[in-house]
């Protein structure tokens, strides 16, 4: 009898626990980022000012803030809204009290998306992109509502990729980031010519042990030879995760056929969702943020 009804109490407590989750994740959702575009003059980047979105934190400004680069996806659902990872983020950081801004690379050059051309083969590099990273950046740093001091950099594969080499190679006069994390990017080139990559902030990298499309094996090489020099760059991996282990709307493992890059070229590339390494990594990208630009 007793059993019984502690039973039933532990069930109507999970359930409003459920509830009370769902509720709080609608509240979340939706929320409408400051469309802004973002003026290239001076710095290597795009010839037309960039689309960025900026979620606001609340609260007394100025705040810190993170810079956001997507991957060869671009930034947006098939929808024209932002994407369901830049959008979730975006939110995340700002209710954590950072001012997010999601730089949009590849409007301006009329570039949909880069997933499927061979890395070869394509009409943006990586390297082309690090003068957006510090154009949104200087813009940042324009407004009063920001610490311009304390901004960081978050790159997604492409975009990781870039944050790798946007961590070495600031322009010329240009103020620096404070602190950078790049998910599941591209390291065999950078692990290559690992005696060039000399970060001057500190540097995170998180990646899945499984990754098949940007492969964690070069990356963990890479910080072992730049931590190995005392520079500050460290990485932090998953088990059993895959690429895209982030993206909230990613319900099942599959192979994308359409990729033609990976660590097997014309055999496709696996994505599948880890809800608890996505959570996990919102820990560390907190932690590790709120360390250096707090």
């Amino acid at each position: 009898m007793f059993s019984s009804a502690q039973a039933l109490i532990q069930h109507w407590q999970k359930a409003f626990l459920l509830l009370l989750m769902s509720l709080c994740d609608q509240a979340a959702t939706g929320t409408t980022p400051l469309s802004i575009d973002i003026p290239t003059a001076g710095i290597l980047s795009s010839p037309t000012p960039l689309k960025a979105y900026l979620f606001e934190p609340e609260g007394k400004a100025p705040h810190p803030a993170v810079i956001m680069l997507h991957g060869c996806g671009g930034a947006y659902a098939r929808s024209g809204e932002l994407n369901a990872r830049h959008q979730m983020w975006g939110e995340y950081l700002a209710s954590q009290g950072f001012a997010a801004l999601m730089l949009d690379s590849f409007s301006s050059r009329g570039v949909k998306e880069l997933c499927t051309t061979r890395i070869k083969d394509r009409s943006l590099k990586e390297a082309d992109r690090v003068g957006d990273a510090y154009a949104a950046l200087a813009y940042l740093q324009t407004r009063d509502d920001i610490q311009a001091k304390a901004v960081g950099l978050l790159g997604w594969s492409h975009g990781g990729g870039v944050t790798l080499d946007a961590m070495t190679r600031p322009p010329n006069g240009v103020r620096q980031f404070k602190a950078a994390v790049s998910f599941y990017p591209g390291c065999t080139a950078c692990q290559r010519k690992a005696d060039r990559l000399h970060p001057y902030a500190p540097l995170l990298i998180l990646i899945g042990d499984n990754d098949d499309w940007t492969p964690a094996a070069p990356c963990k090489a890479l910080v072992a030879t730049v931590a190995a020099r005392h520079e500050p760059m460290q990485i932090i991996t998953f088990a059993d995760t895959f690429h895209d282990f982030d993206n909230p709307v990613l319900k099942t493992k599959r192979v994308r056929t359409d990729v033609p890059n990976g660590v097997n070229p014309g055999s496709g590339v696996t994505v599948a969702p880890n809800p608890e390494a996505r959570e996990a990594a919102k820990g560390h990208v907190l932690r590790f943020f709120s360390e250096h630009l707090k």
